[in-house]
């Protein structure tokens, strides 16, 4: 077989296979660890406000605009697994005076390295046609799909981590982004505030227009967008803290990773609608529908990886008396806290949903949906 047919081959089989092994098991340990990641990570987090705040204190920094974590590919190169975390002024990349810090992803990364030692070592199998070069091109390739965890557990973690006294306690500028990706390359938002005046009605025509890729990650927080009709928009995570969307129109909307803590949806219809990841922590849900919403955790299939698993989708404290999730799909849903009073489950997927033994007696489940749900 000539040089380059082996390389072919071992481009389609081998590492496809090696790959897809290592990105499964940081997937189970990402999902059976993330509250403990999240723990590190908020620590993580909490000392880069506290750089920042002693900067402002000393007048050497400005309100602040931007957090950015990102991989460092020439770190990865030497086996290091530090992402460069820059706190910046309005200004971003263009900041004199920007804190540098570091953050260790090695829980990540160390699939990674994992991965790329088992090449390596098969790859000498070879008798040479497969070079060092080759496996240092493959884990540059591929860092970013164990990137993508990094990624995942900045959205969950950051919603709880930005009540800290820490970063309440900083000058923050009228609009700040936390932002997470590669350096002076592609980023993604991972959490946004907007304090600027925004009118109402206006926000509402705009979301009723229904326009594409016009709404993820914008901000909307604070907002009276009741009785709107938002039906099959892309809101995917876009921040609706403490919104009113009471009596909205959502049925068919692309909700994946949306922030909606304490708002109100009361009798809100969500039917149809994807709802992975979605975080409707302490909200009011009086008679809202959520029929056929489909926001099952985990991978939806393992034997193709496309990303990292969702994350549960969380009805942490909410209001849920009398909302109906007749045939959703909510397996791995985190229920803890919420008022189930009349609540309608008939027909769905509570696999490893997370319920408080309280609610027990106001449940009305089948026998199965009994055993699978996972009591706290």
């Amino acid at each position: 077989m000539q040089t380059k047919g082996v390389l072919q081959h071992f481009y389609d089989i081998e590492v496809e296979k090696r790959r897809l092994k290592y990105l499964l098991l940081l997937e189970d340990f990402f999902q059976e660890s993330k509250d403990k990641l999240a723990d590190e990570f908020r620590k993580s987090f909490q000392k880069v406000c506290l750089e920042l705040g002693q900067q402002q204190s000393l007048h050497q920094k400005g309100p602040i605009a931007h957090i950015t974590f990102s991989m460092l590919r020439t770190e990865l190169l030497e086996g290091r697994h530090y992402y460069l975390v820059e706190g910046t002024d309005d200004e971003w990349f263009f900041d004199l005076r920007p804190l540098l810090t570091m953050y260790d992803a090695g829980w990540a990364h160390n699939f990674l390295e994992q991965y790329i030692q088992e090449l390596s070592l098969y790859s000498k199998t070879f008798m040479g046609a497969i070079t060092q070069g080759d496996i240092e091109r493959i884990k540059l390739q591929d860092a970013h799909h164990f990137h993508q965890y990094v990624l995942s557990l900045a959205r969950y973690a950051l919603p709880d981590i930005i009540r800290c006294p820490e970063y309440l306690a900083l000058e923050r500028d009228m609009t700040v982004e936390i932002r997470i990706g590669e350096f002076m390359d592609i980023n993604e938002v991972v959490y946004s505030e907007d304090f600027t005046l925004k009118d109402n009605e206006e926000i509402k025509a705009w979301l009723e227009e229904k326009l594409d890729d016009e709404y993820p990650y914008e901000v909307f927080s604070g907002l009276n967008l009741a009785n709107g009709n938002y039906s099959g928009i892309d809101i995917r995570y876009a921040f609706f803290q403490k919104t009113n969307l009471t009596n909205c129109q959502m049925r068919d909307c692309l909700l994946n990773g949306a922030n909606l803590r304490d708002s109100q949806l009361i009798g809100t219809d969500l039917s149809f609608s994807i709802i992975h990841e979605a975080d409707f922590s302490n909200c009011q849900l009086q008679g809202a529908n959520f029929q056929q919403a489909q926001g099952a955790r985990g991978l939806l299939n393992r034997q193709m990886w496309e990303m990292p698993g969702y994350l549960p989708v969380r009805f942490t404290d909410a209001n849920l008396e009398g909302a109906n999730f007749e045939l959703a799909n909510l397996r791995g849903a985190c229920f803890i806290g919420a008022n189930v009073r009349n609540t309608q489950f008939a027909g769905a997927n509570l696999e490893k949903a997370i319920f408080s033994m309280e609610s027990k007696e106001h449940l009305k489940l089948d026998p199965f949906q009994t055993a699978s749900i996972i009591w706290q």
